[in-house]
């Protein structure tokens, strides 16, 4: 009888936790619509010491298809002081069945930095599972612990777009009497508990309901919610820290991490110094300097040092000819300092979304570094990772954001350059000849500048192959597209890049009987047009605007002349303009020109209809057609 007992017991036990799990007791609200749903997401941080930092975790999450599997997160970040004494991950299926157990052993031990890198101590450990079918669900648990209180846990309630969350509770504790901050962003639309005690802070929140991703919406980040977290004091791999503001914190970043690493060897100071014999102008050395490392060093990934926010010496890259952001702008920085002009490491959060350092929080933020020089009333900027950006060019990577600059006296927030709209231009210059009543020969030149040009300066080293696979995409809507000749000119001094092209398209034209039917517009069609969005629930947001120009003369076959022109178009909207026009030069040569200018903004949900019917007829104007008509003279 007690064997009768035991066994129904285990038997419920097993039915009630496999239930726990079971795809089916998952709300029908957050499974609509997503690709993964997070079961449980929960993590407890305490701070023991100004240098010892606990983290444990559980998250569960069901992966609903293919695409859900980004969402698992089953890693474990290190260096090489802190200890992963826990970490495990049991796989479920859609029953809630157990399928696998993972040890920590059986997880991939891999250098934590992407391609490139030489040599490392950030370090992580990765679940190796490839389902076999879906859903199925990960079951994942790890504790480490840390010296590094500097990063102290942030946390997100909801992790991307199509993910849905069942549970999240977060937990941050200081048991030694170190003061900290927290943030809170956009939880306003949620119900999430907060829980305040004497020696630190909880949340907790359910069913957060998936969230669909619109065109042209902000940075997920910027409406999610989520929670900062920073120390007052911290430790950071041997060095005690303390920052409650950005002038602190850049104060302790120049006398802990720089201070001392721009020592150059005296040989390479007078060869830098030769470089600039008799130049006194402050920018024309900048320049000098710039090219000499753009010519002589290659960037490569190298993260060791302080939590990998420390740069190798300036020595060390001067003799072995590479380094990292880190390395590279400390370097570019010492040999500046030899010649007499000074300049500012600076942090900045780069990427082609706008993100920038939050100036109400300061804390260990960024992913990158580069260099401000200020030169009298301008600022400077060099990107020493690149062998090819000139200077003072700001691209998509790092422009228009809020950045670190470190100074001998202190940390200094400051904004770097926006390009206007207009400033982000592109003019593309072409003259077509119609052969053969349906063939066009052409040769078409585009100027390029601001965030335009960031986008094709890089194209001088693409071989033939790649400018085939290019322009044929570049122009999709032009059919038996064959490449001639093309030029590429890189123009530094004025940050301006020329493509020269020549081509030829068979067939471009078609006939309509006698006559012939032509798309004028043959090499700058914008025909994309957002998707529709019904009940829309975010803003529109535009984050960076261009001016494009065209101006086409066009050779018509001889013997034919248009039956008639296309009409202007002059459209003007709050998110841009556009006009177009088309008028006789001469008997069988016309003169097609173009404007179109996207404005930057954010406007409201209620103004994307607005925006998308002005791209639709940006895109049908710019597909308009023509009949040429066969005739022996003009009338």
């Amino acid at each position: 009888m007690r064997f009768f007992f035991f066994s129904l017991f285990s038997l419920l036990f097993h039915f009630s936790f496999s239930q726990a799990y079971n795809v089916g007791s998952i709300p029908k609200e957050l499974r609509q619509s997503a690709d993964a749903v997070v079961r449980l997401d929960k993590m407890d941080v305490v701070v023991e010491a100004l240098d010892k930092m606990t983290v444990t975790g559980k998250r569960v999450v069901t992966v609903l298809n293919e695409k859900g599997n980004a969402h698992i997160h089953a890693y474990a970040f290190y260096e090489k002081n802190d200890k992963v004494s826990k970490l495990e991950a049991i796989i479920y299926d859609a029953r809630g069945e157990e399928i696998k157990k993972i040890k920590k052993r059986d997880f991939l031990d891999q250098s934590a930095i992407g391609g490139g890198t030489l040599y490392s101590e950030s370090r992580v450990l990765v679940m190796k599972y490839t389902p076999s079918q879906y859903p199925y669900t990960v079951e994942f648990t790890k504790e480490y612990s840390t010296p590094n209180t500097a990063f102290a846990p942030n946390w997100s309630f909801l992790d991307d777009y199509r993910v849905g969350t069942e549970r999240s509770e977060f937990s941050f504790t200081v048991e030694c009497d170190i003061p900290f901050r927290h943030k809170e962003e956009n939880l306003e639309p949620y119900q999430v508990e907060r829980i305040e005690t004497v020696t630190g802070i909880a949340y907790k929140a359910k069913n957060l309901r998936p969230l669909e991703r619109e065109p042209l919406s902000p940075a997920f980040r910027d409406f999610a919610p989520h929670i900062k977290i920073a120390m007052n004091e911290f430790h950071l791999e041997g060095i005690n820290g303390r920052a409650t503001t950005w002038q602190e914190l850049g104060k302790w970043m120049h006398d802990e991490l720089l201070e001392g690493r721009d020592a150059l060897s005296e040989s390479t100071i007078s060869y830098i110094k030769n470089l600039v014999v008799g130049i006194s102008d402050p920018l024309e050395k900048t320049k000098i300097v710039y090219d000499y490392v753009q010519e002589n060093t290659r960037y490569i990934s190298v993260q060791l040092g302080i939590g990998g926010w420390m740069p190798i010496s300036a020595s060390d890259v001067d003799r072995v000819k590479y380094g990292d952001c880190k390395g590279l702008t400390n370097y570019t920085k010492a040999l500046l300092k030899a010649v007499g002009v000074e300049s500012y490491y600076t942090v900045v959060h780069a990427g082609p979304q706008i993100r920038h350092l939050d100036k109400n929080f300061p804390s260990m933020q960024g992913n990158h570094v580069f260099l401000n020089v200020p030169l009298g009333n301008e600022e400077v900027w060099l990107e020493c990772t690149s062998q090819t950006t000139p200077i003072n060019h700001l691209g998509t990577f790092t422009d228009n954001r809020n950045v670190l600059k470190v100074t001998p006296q202190g940390g200094e927030l400051v904004r770097t350059k926006e390009n206007l709209d207009e400033e982000n231009y592109q003019f593309t210059q072409a003259n077509f000849q119609l052969k053969d009543k349906k063939d066009v020969i052409g040769q078409v030149k585009i100027f390029s500048r601001g965030s335009q040009y960031d986008q094709k300066y890089w194209r001088t080293t693409n071989t033939r192959s790649e400018q085939e696979e290019f322009y044929k995409t570049y122009w999709n809507y032009v059919q038996n597209l064959k490449l001639g000749e093309v030029a590429y000119q890189n123009n530094e001094d004025e940050i301006e890049f020329v493509e020269t092209v020549e081509f030829k398209a068979d067939n471009y034209l078609s006939s309509a009987g006698d006559k012939l039917l032509f798309a004028p517009n043959i090499s700058n069609r914008n025909l994309g047009v957002p998707d529709r969005v019904r009940n829309r629930k975010m803003p529109l947001v535009i984050s960076r605007g261009y001016l494009d120009e065209d101006e086409f003369t066009i050779h018509l076959p001889e013997g034919y002349v248009p039956e008639t022109l296309l009409l202007p178009v002059n459209e003007e909207t709050k998110f841009g303009s556009y006009s177009v026009s088309m008028e006789p030069k001469e008997p069988g040569v016309l003169v097609y020109k173009r404007r179109l200018l996207i404005k930057s903004g954010e406007y409201p949900k209620e103004d994307y209809k607005m925006y998308r019917d002005f791209r639709k007829k940006v895109a049908g104007y710019d597909n308009g057609k023509i009949i040429l008509t066969k005739k022996e003279s003009w009338d």
